[in-house]
Formats: C-alpha cells, sequence, structure tokens
C-alpha cells in the first residue's frame, strides 16, 4: 500500500491543472498544482463487513497512515464514507483537518476524535488562504442521512462537483453552483436511496460537466451499480463520461 501511496505522492501535476484520483466507491483524492492533497469519502478499511456484512470486493490501496492529507472531507457518516476504522489513522500525522456535517461531528465525538470542522448545505469554506474553495450543496440520501451534502471544490480555476450520495431530484441537483463544471462525479448504484444508472446518465445530462463519472459502485455486492448500463445511457444522451479504474490518475 505504501507503493500506491507514493505513486499519489510523485503524482506531478502541473501548475493550472488538478490531479483526479479514483480510490473506489464514492472515493477521490485530489491534487493540486502545488502538491496539496484532499481527500473526499475514501472508505480504506473492511468495517462495513463488520459492522453490516458488507464483504469488500475491491482493492484497499492505502492504509490510514499512508498519506498526510492536507484536507479530508467525508460527506456523510455512513460508513463508507466516514470510515471509523480509518479516520483517526488518518489524522494521526497532526497536520490533516476533517471536514463532515453534523452526523459527522456526532460520529467523531463518539470514537473520542476531535478538531472536526462542521460543514453544511448552503455553505462554503476557503482552504490554502482562499486558493481552493469548497461550497456544500443539496443531495437527498433519505430520513437516515438528513445532513449529508455534495461538495463544489475550486481549484486552479476548475469545478469539480461531487454529488454525494443522493436520489434523482434535478430540480435542486442542477443549480448555478453545480451546471458545467470542469468535472462531476455521482453515484449509480440505485440502492439505499442512490441514483441508479438510467438516472445518473439524466443527471449528467442537465449537468452537462466537461466530463461525468460515476462512481459508488462493485465495493459491495450488496449496493448493486452497473457501469456498462450508464454508457449505454450515457452514450444516449451525448454525455461526455469516462469510467475510471480504482486508483486511476487523470489530470484535467
Amino acid at each position: 500500500m505504501k507503493e500506491f501511496a507514493q505513486k499519489v505522492i510523485d503524482f506531478e501535476v502541473p501548475e493550472g491543472k488538478v490531479g483526479i484520483i479514483y480510490m473506489g466507491q464514492a472515493g477521490f483524492i485530489l491534487k493540486d498544482g502545488k502538491g496539496r492533497l484532499i481527500a473526499y469519502d475514501l472508505y480504506l478499511s473492511n468495517c462495513c463487513e463488520r459492522e453490516f456484512g458488507f464483504k469488500r470486493i475491491t482493492a484497499m490501496l492505502l492504509d490510514p497512515e499512508d498519506i498526510a492529507f492536507d484536507a479530508i472531507f467525508c460527506s456523510h457518516a455512513h460508513f463508507d464514507h466516514l470510515d471509523p476504522d480509518s479516520i483517526e489513522g488518518m489524522l494521526a500525522n497532526g497536520k490533516s483537518r476533517v471536514y463532515t456535517p453534523q452526523d459527522g461531528m456526532e460520529l467523531l465525538e463518539q470514537m473520542g476524535i476531535k478538531g472536526g470542522i462542521k460543514i453544511a448545505k448552503n455553505q462554503s469554506i476557503d482552504l490554502f488562504g482562499g486558493e481552493v474553495k469548497a461550497s456544500f450543496v443539496f443531495c437527498d440520501h433519505g430520513a437516515e442521512a438528513p445532513y449529508a451534502v455534495g461538495t463544489v471544490f475550486e481549484i486552479e480555476g476548475k469545478r469539480i462537483y461531487f454529488a454525494g450520495d443522493t436520489c434523482y431530484r434535478p430540480e435542486k441537483l442542477v443549480n448555478p453552483k453545480t451546471v458545467g463544471c470542469d468535472f462531476v462525479s455521482f453515484p449509480i448504484n440505485g440502492a439505499y436511496g442512490n441514483l441508479n444508472e438510467e438516472e445518473g446518465a439524466m443527471l449528467a445530462e442537465k449537468l452537462g460537466a466537461d466530463l461525468s463519472v460515476p462512481s459508488h459502485f462493485w465495493t459491495f455486492a450488496e449496493h448493486g451499480g452497473d457501469p456498462a448500463k450508464f454508457m449505454e445511457a450515457a452514450k444516449k444522451r451525448d454525455v461526455n463520461f469516462m469510467l475510471m479504474m480504482q486508483g486511476e490518475m487523470i489530470t484535467i
């Protein structure tokens, strides 16, 4: 796992560009031209098998302590987004800070972890002296996750939108902050209150991003999600999309 961590560290991103690394499930790593690393919804453990019987069927690429992230974002408190077996290790370096909504803050408190920063819908924060902006936008992950957020990052002049775990609510998901981004990712597993493959393609068409990348599939058999179905639906709508392999690194 340290070998993959070194690949992330060595990944060269030119000034004015953003590196995007897909980590599986809903997890991504962003890297800017100054080498700063942002973790988003990383699931690094097998805790969902222990807690819920959901066996992980994809590789674990990192140990929690492998990279000292400049910022860690967890969109809500479900364990495949805020991983309780990993977050303490991710914060052990003393450098990283975690940003999460109310339910995530409550989970951190239960674990005895202090220093989390609360985020909420319709809020924006500046990072790194204003060089990066994160805006937290609407998503609908049902009554069991009322605090869940989508996130739009503005980095190096690019807008990167993670829709978060959400059902199909285009009247709220599609708005001036989320339309026309350089990159968007959204779930397609069609279970536990999330978009299915067809809905993902429909949302991608409405958002009109330069590049649309489906996520939240194949980590657990029970969660569902078929990227081939998404491909068919996206092609019919002329959506510019890409299927990212776990661990794949791209630059936009």
